[in-house]
């Protein structure tokens, strides 16, 4: 019986203890809200920061960055070597809009590797080389790319399309895969016909 008391006198004693540690996490939980709300607001209106693919638009000028290829080596990618556009595709592994839209990467860069210089680029390198030559594509994969690039061209989500004149002014940019309103600004801006993306049920 002493037990069942001493139980019941335990309950109550442990809950108040928590409650205000609960207030507490829901307080800090709430200032940290707020704070990020903020600091996302402040790179997108303060002129320095981190630029996110929006504000990445046609005419902004792009610098030469490093890399490092599947072989290792590192490299300058510098868009004054061809007379070529470049076209930067940014993919990653684990993407599953880069796997639904491989199809119409593919189609593009065999009806137009010769007008343009496609260049594939990846945040990650897990699982890189093995993707690359699972799925045979045609185009150099860059990695490794320094934190002022990834700024520089905006990049983040996966697949992106950014187009760079030999100049180093972007020509276009285009997030996502090539569906609804995308593929036909890339058939478009291509002159060509895309296959579009697979059905969810392939």
């Amino acid at each position: 019986m002493s037990g069942a008391v001493s139980g019941s006198d335990d309950s109550p004693v442990h809950t108040k203890r928590t409650d205000p540690f609960l207030l507490l996490l829901l307080v800090a939980s709430l200032f940290l809200n707020v704070y990020l709300g903020w600091r996302v607001k402040q790179v997108g209106t303060h002129p320095g920061t981190q630029r996110s693919s929006l504000q990445l638009s046609p005419g902004t000028k792009v610098d030469p960055f490093t890399a490092v290829g599947l072989d290792g080596n590192q490299q300058t990618i510098s868009y004054a070597a061809t007379d070529k556009p470049t076209v930067f595709y940014v993919l990653s592994p684990s993407c599953v809009w880069c796997e639904r839209n491989k199809a119409n990467i593919e189609r593009l860069v065999e009806l137009k590797g010769n007008d343009f210089r496609f260049i594939g680029l990846s945040l990650t390198e897990a699982g890189l080389k093995e993707y690359a030559e699972g799925h045979h594509l045609k185009f150099p994969i860059y990695t490794r790319l320094t934190s002022k690039t990834i700024d520089s061209l905006g990049l983040g989500g996966t697949p992106q399309t950014i187009v760079i004149s030999p100049e180093g002014l972007v020509l276009k940019n285009w997030k996502g895969a090539y569906a609804e309103l995308t593929q036909p600004e890339v058939e478009a801006y291509f002159g060509l016909r895309l296959p579009g993306l697979p059905s969810r049920n392939n």
